[in-house]
């Protein structure tokens, strides 16, 4: 059977996991006489405002750490290497049933932090529960039933091949615990003020400024944590949380930092140390392709041809980000899965050709400089969040290159919640925003491009906001959701279907590969990843690998 290959990998696995930051770290248990075993490490999260005690895992208001920190899955997918599946609570799994039943083993000898162990009836019920509940169903699963057939082993049915959604169940669901969450009668209002989990850390404090999670002294995982805890912060501004960060006074943040060498690295270059982890997102321009202009493949082709992304990125992003492929993967994560054709495509910069794109789809240039067809100029509006001051400078750039090619670029300044609600509802001629996934390129293509992702305009749709359909790339998209993950091949044949589509409608306008700055000090810890062990990305804010990350932090030695 084919899942078996899935089995024996979780197998090897599983004693990999186990090891994965011991060697950077400095002797036994026994003989660890660093400062980090008796410290509280500082972090920040990107909180600006007060804590609000929320520690219930299916909660898009939990605070930072619940997920993955307090609360673990099953498995674990390492976004920052491709096809990097490690075992969690789960120690293997293997789909039945084309899909539509997903079988677990289960790790024995895990307790929950209060003590009561552990076991597959725990993993049974919080899916059930979450079938039972539809508003903590976050990803939609299609779960018809969840049953523990002995203490180590679990089977969930679907109403459907899950093939694709693996990640989603088993990743990114967080497990808890049956013998108390069974009196909870409304899951999805539940704070959790006192959460129990399986994670390496336990709550120990909590206050509006801050609040700290210990070390468990029953994690199943021997010898992790090595680190005492954590002291999350929160900070009015960014330049306070800068400030502090270069004075010393944070071990680890995620913080835009212009010319962080100077403001940073400089301070304390042996210990103040960064990673640019440029494989969580993708800037576009998103135009609503139900809307005039952006209908037409030509204007959009004409857009992409007018902007020097060399310039947007040294000049608006600091030069942190990266070209962005034409095809839509983050590169190099995913160079495996894009068409040899197209994994080197460039996004072409030439003016001269983005005015004869449009004049051979009939644009004529006016009196005013500004092309217009059947009386309708080509002007529009892209909408931004306040405050997102490299994508605004971005923008500026961009009025100006493409006047100079008969364009008119618009810039409305908004607030988050107004934002949020317009691209939603597809009240807007662009915007400027980042596309990302859940961790595959089926999720980077179906979050984008899937029909099922919309909705008409004037409702909200789920991720897919250009409003973009497409039957070939839906039909391509739903092969893959009916093959197992480990037929590859099979997989990539989709996904070179999507990119041929891609390639020649170009439905979103790439920018670049977007920067995301993750800081540390090494002065007390050690076993951060790094680009040559990236056993897990280095954000202080997403689960799961927030809680990979700080489960293997060692003491400086």
């Amino acid at each position: 059977m084919r899942p078996t290959l899935a089995r024996r990998l979780l197998a090897a696995l599983a004693t990999a996991a186990l090891a994965v930051g011991v060697t950077a770290g400095c002797g036994d248990d026994g003989d660890r006489s660093s400062a980090a075993e008796g410290k509280i490490i500082n972090v920040f999260s990107g909180a600006n405002a007060g804590f609000v005690p929320n520690f219930n895992p299916f909660s898009q208001n939990s605070v930072a750490g619940t997920m993955s920190v307090l609360y673990e899955s099953l498995l674990y997918f390492n976004a920052a290497r491709a096809d990097d599946v490690q075992p969690q609570l789960a120690t293997g799994y293997e789909f039945a049933d084309d899909g539509r039943r997903l079988n677990l083993t289960i790790r024995e000898g895990v307790k929950w932090s209060d003590g009561t162990p552990f076991s597959a009836e725990d993993v049974a019920f919080t899916f059930n529960l979450i079938r039972d509940n539809p508003k903590i169903n976050q990803s939609g699963l299609p779960i018809v039933e969840a049953v523990a057939t002995d203490p180590t082993h679990a089977s969930i049915t679907f109403s459907q091949g899950v093939y694709t959604q693996l990640n989603l169940i088993a990743g990114r669901t967080w497990i808890v615990p049956k013998h108390l969450w069974t009196t909870i009668p409304d899951p999805s209002a539940f704070t959790n003020e006192k959460p129990v989990g399986t994670g390496a850390f336990t709550l120990a404090s909590f206050s509006q400024q801050n609040y700290v999670f210990e070390r468990n002294p029953n994690y199943w995982e021997t010898g992790k944590p090595k680190i005492k805890g954590m002291r999350f912060h929160q900070f009015a501004s960014a330049d306070s949380a800068i400030a502090a960060l270069a004075a010393g006074q944070l071990d680890w943040a995620g913080s835009f930092i212009a010319d962080i060498d100077k403001q940073y690295v400089s301070k304390d270059p042996e210990h103040n140390k960064y990673i640019n982890e440029s494989q969580l997102y993708l800037t576009n321009l998103i135009p609503n392709l139900e809307r005039a202009p952006f209908d037409s493949a030509a204007v959009r082709k004409a857009i992409s041809l007018a902007l020097d992304r060399d310039q947007l990125i040294r000049l608006a992003f600091s030069g942190y980000g990266k070209e962005a492929s034409p095809a839509q993967l983050p590169r190099p994560l995913w160079d495996d899965y894009i068409k040899p054709e197209y994994r080197d495509r460039k996004l072409e910069f030439d003016p001269a050709r983005a005015e004869q794109t449009l004049q051979q789809d009939g644009w004529a240039k006016g009196a005013d400089g500004i092309y217009a067809k059947a009386g309708r100029r080509l002007s529009f509006t892209v909408k931004v969040v306040q405050g997102y001051n490299d994508y605004i400078s971005a923008l500026q750039i961009m009025t100006q290159s493409l006047k100079s090619v008969g364009i008119e670029l618009k810039t409305q300044e908004i607030s988050f919640t107004a934002f949020s609600t317009d691209q939603q509802t597809g009240d807007f001629d662009v915007i400027m925003t980042n596309l990302y996934s859940e961790g595959t390129p089926y999720s980077w293509y179906s979050r984008a491009f899937s029909t099922a992702r919309t909705a008409p305009l004037g409702q909200q749709a789920g991720s897919n906001y250009g409003r973009f359909r497409n039957a070939a790339v839906d039909a391509a998209l739903l092969a893959m959701e009916t093959t197992p993950p480990e037929a590859k091949d099979a997989i990539r044949e989709q996904l070179f279907k999507i990119q041929d589509v891609i390639m020649e409608e170009l439905p979103y306008i790439p920018i670049q590969q977007s920067s995301s700055l993750i800081e540390y000090r090494t002065e007390n810890l050690g076993n951060f990843p790094t680009e040559q062990n990236h056993y897990a990305l280095t954000t202080p804010y997403n689960g799961p690998d927030m809680g990979i990350v700080a489960k293997n932090l060692t003491p400086a030695g």
